[in-house]
């Protein structure tokens, strides 16, 4: 599912990240509000007690379009990344296959969605449809390696039959990522609402880092192909990502991009069969914010 060593090995600098301007709140441009006000939403509040990470949840959401309300009262960063398990199955059993780095993901497990990390004190969304089934929520930020917290889990169900009614909002920002790339367009500086859609059929993510001054996408590409060579040139007191989403769904989600400037794309999620991350594979673009 993740994998850490990836995140270790491009974030050398956890302290950086923690200390980087506030991610908080939303904006952009939602649409319909009539719409968007008959969403069913999900709250999960998160803290820590003591070092574990802590989430609460509902017991259960109807299925159908759903609005993930990610609310960090704690200390650390928060995240909530949704997966879906087939009947049968426990968090513990998709809890061993995060834990085998690079491994096959069976198919009684898909991620998602969910949203990208808050800081303390800050609110994260995303809205998205939900099929009917059992659902964990996994929270573990990289932004809290180094600090000893243990990550989160809870879980959920999503209740009824699937629901395809009505439309999720519409968004200016948009990115659209596939085997293995990214198209990107309507990004701004600042806090953006955008529609993070997977029309592949591998899962993927969005992380948006901005380059270094005089970085070139070519450096950084170069820096991602080779094991153990120089750092990519990237700033990662800025970065931002959305949660993993499978191919051919979609969500509208928040992406804070700090400053103007060229922004890498990155995706370090792997096949299902396993393998590299799809970053090693070339997914990386780049885009300039304004």
């Amino acid at each position: 599912m993740r994998d850490r060593r990836t995140y270790q090995s491009i974030l050398p600098s956890v302290g950086l990240l923690v200390a980087a301007a506030s991610l908080a709140g939303c904006g952009g441009n939602l649409g319909d509000e009539q719409a968007a006000a008959t969403l069913t939403k999900l709250p999960i509040t998160a803290t820590e007690v003591g070092k574990q990470l802590h989430l609460s949840v509902p017991k259960s959401v109807p299925a159908g379009l759903v609005t993930v309300e990610l609310t960090n009262a704690g200390k650390a960063f928060h995240e909530a990344q949704l997966i879906r398990l087939a009947p049968g199955h426990t968090p513990e059993d998709a809890m061993r296959v995060i834990a085998a780095e690079g491994s096959p993901s069976p198919s009684w497990i898909d991620v998602a969605g969910g949203t990208g990390p808050a800081p303390p004190g800050g609110k994260r969304s995303a809205t998205q449809r939900l099929r009917p089934g059992n659902y964990m929520v996994y929270d573990a930020p990289f932004q809290n390696e180094g600090s000893g917290l243990k990550f989160g889990v809870a879980s959920f169900k999503v209740e009824g039959e699937a629901d395809s009614a009505g439309q999720l909002p519409t968004a200016v920002g948009k990115i659209e990522a596939y085997e293995y790339g990214f198209r990107a367009s309507g990004l701004t500086v600042g806090k953006n609402m955008i529609e993070f859609s997977n029309t592949g059929t591998e899962p993927h993510h969005v992380i948006a880092v901005p380059y270094k001054p005089g970085a070139t996408l070519a450096e950084v590409r170069k820096a991602f192909r080779k094991t153990g060579g120089a750092e990519p040139p990237l700033d990662y007191r800025s970065v931002a990502y959305t949660a993993r989403i499978d191919g051919g769904t979609k969500q509208i989600t928040e992406l804070d991009l700090a400053k103007a400037g060229k922004y890498a794309l990155l995706c370090f999620v792997s096949d299902r069969k396993g393998g590299p991350p799809h970053v090693t594979q070339g997914m990386v673009a780049e885009i300039t914010v304004r």
